[in-house]
């Protein structure tokens, strides 16, 4: 069986909503929910999925895709207004919600944990903190994070292990 975009998006789907709540800030998640860049980059995997050469790259894939369009967000918003609410109303659609297996208890409760990841990852140290996002958010192998940082690749292995300790003190776990 051939892998399908919807099949690798419901595969990756938690680490693309991590790499996407991360990357956006706080700033941009007062303006935009994340989970609604996560459908809009659902949207452009499917339009695109012709260009992917090779499916065990779906990951690294579709995380790429979601941190080009946190860029164009970023780009497209800065020196923008906050949208005045006062002028939204509600759209009224035939089409059903993307995913119907989370609830408002289940949104809650990831969002609470969300932010306590975000904080506890902004008391570490910038090279931890790197180190944390590119492997265990965006997934990328060690070889390559070694190349974005400038070191070896035990090197990357040894400060991830630090970085997880760390990380796992600010979490108090």
């Amino acid at each position: 069986m051939s892998l399908t975009p919807e099949v690798a998006f419901e595969r990756y789907r938690e680490r693309l909503l991590s790499v996407i709540y991360f990357r956006m800030g706080p700033d941009l998640r007062t303006r935009m929910d994340p989970e609604d860049v996560l459908q809009e980059v659902a949207i452009e995997a499917i339009h695109s999925w012709h260009t992917l050469d090779d499916p065990a790259n779906a990951g690294a894939w579709l995380v790429t895709l979601a941190r080009r369009k946190i860029a164009r967000i970023l780009r497209d918003q800065v020196g923008v207004a906050a949208r005045d609410p006062r002028r939204e109303r509600a759209m009224k659609t035939d089409f059903p919600v993307a995913d119907h297996r989370t609830g408002p208890a289940t949104m809650a409760d990831r969002k609470d944990r969300l932010v306590l990841l975000e904080q506890a990852l902004t008391r570490l140290s910038d090279d931890h903190r790197e180190v944390v996002m590119l492997s265990k958010i965006e997934g990328l192998p060690a070889k390559e994070i070694a190349e974005r940082m400038g070191r070896s690749e035990n090197a990357i292995h040894l400060l991830l292990s630090r970085a997880i300790k760390r990380l796992g003190q600010e979490l108090q776990l």
